[in-house]
């Protein structure tokens, strides 16, 4: 992998990266920002109105991705700030009992593995088992999938996959859990049955586990993010042994395959990744390029993805401003609705410094 090491050694790079570092210490801790106004409406609606809103979650999955690109740099450089960030981040969470609100939540599994690992604390083992418990006694549908929101048992998101899979997979594996790794390895196989496109080999955003009608634009960005992030990382886990390991490899590389025959000239994947003439959206890049890099660093990819990777790389360098990561794309609010706005997000930032952190790594 010469020319990503080549990337990564670039003072421009080494510049642009640790900017993006600090940049992250701070909004690990601090994201979301409340504004007055939003303060002003939730102390109306608690103590005038007397209804029930739910805390602010500062361990949401945009905090969790910001903590995982942390983890990925403190895996492969001595970097003490950053491994100060994320024991203060996780530290403060299991100060407050660890409050699990969604299964998103749950993306915060391997930051705490990772430490664990690190540290030898058993703190974090402890910590990773509750979330993992979470997951066991998570009401499943019919099918044995886990749904995104309780409130909509049926509908089942990509988003899920690269969430909880390779935590349970991992966790799993650490500890001899035989059920957790099946839980995980079920949601993949469950998506890449009822999620794909069959034309176009690309993914649904999800779909109706009873009904199985598919919903979401085909290929939306982030969702084929999530998945490949997703696979890529419970296949680094899993033994080849593994039933269905086999089953969720090919299909792996199938949509490495179809995936980057999307990718622009710049580097870049498209929001949409068919929508070849729309924005650019570097959350989706980053987290293609991150389960594009870690395929190839557990031979579950051939090398010939190095130039898709470096590409990337290029791409999201040149999108680096002030130690932020512009032009992603805003959050999604629910199947076929994405906003078509594109700034700073956690989303790319998070991912992006992951992608380098997993080059400095190999």
């Amino acid at each position: 992998m010469e020319r990503l090491q080549e990337l990564i050694q670039r003072t421009d790079t080494i510049q642009k990266i640790n900017a993006l570092q600090e940049h992250i210490c701070e909004e690990l801790l601090t994201y979301p920002r409340i504004s007055q106004k939003i303060r002003i409406k939730r102390f109306i609606k608690k103590y005038l109105l007397f209804r029930n809103i739910q805390p602010v979650d500062r361990f949401f999955w945009p905090n969790a991705l910001l903590a995982r690109g942390l983890s990925e740099v403190c895996r492969g450089t001595a970097d003490s700030h950053s491994m100060k960030a994320l024991e203060q981040y996780l530290g403060r969470w299991i100060r407050k009992d660890m409050p699990v609100y969604y299964v998103d939540n749950v993306t915060n599994g391997i930051p705490f593995l990772d430490l664990y690992e690190r540290t030898g604390d058993e703190k974090y083992m402890l910590a990773s088992g509750r979330l993992a418990s979470y997951l066991m006694k998570y009401p499943r549908d019919s099918k044995g999938n886990l749904p995104y929101r309780l409130k909509d048992g049926n509908h089942i998101y990509a988003d899920t996959i690269g969430m909880i899979c390779p935590f349970l997979c991992r966790y799993g594996i650490m500890t001899e859990d035989d059920a957790a790794v099946k839980l995980g390895v079920a949601q993949m196989v469950h998506f890449l049955e009822d999620g794909m496109d069959e034309r176009s080999g690309l993914p649904y955003h999800g779909f109706n586990s009873d009904t199985g009608m598919k919903y979401g634009i085909i290929g939306w960005g982030r969702a084929v993010g999530w998945l490949t992030c997703g696979m890529s990382e419970s296949l680094a886990y899993l033994p080849e042994k593994t039933p269905q390991f086999s089953f969720i490899r090919e299909h792996f590389k199938g949509l490495a395959e179809e995936t980057v025959k999307y990718q622009r000239e710049d580097g870049s994947f498209a929001w949409q990744l068919q929508a070849l003439e729309g924005p650019a959206d570097t959350s989706a890049t980053a987290m293609i390029a991150c389960a594009l890099l870690r395929g190839m660093q557990f031979g579950n990819l051939d090398a010939d993805y190095e130039d898709n990777i470096f590409r990337a790389g290029e791409y999201l360098l040149s999108r680096m401003k002030n130690g932020k990561v512009e032009q992603c794309s805003a959050e999604c609010e629910g199947f076929s609705q994405y906003p078509q706005y594109y700034g700073n997000y956690p989303w790319g930032d998070g991912p992006t410094l992951r992608l380098f952190g997993m080059m400095e790594e190999i």
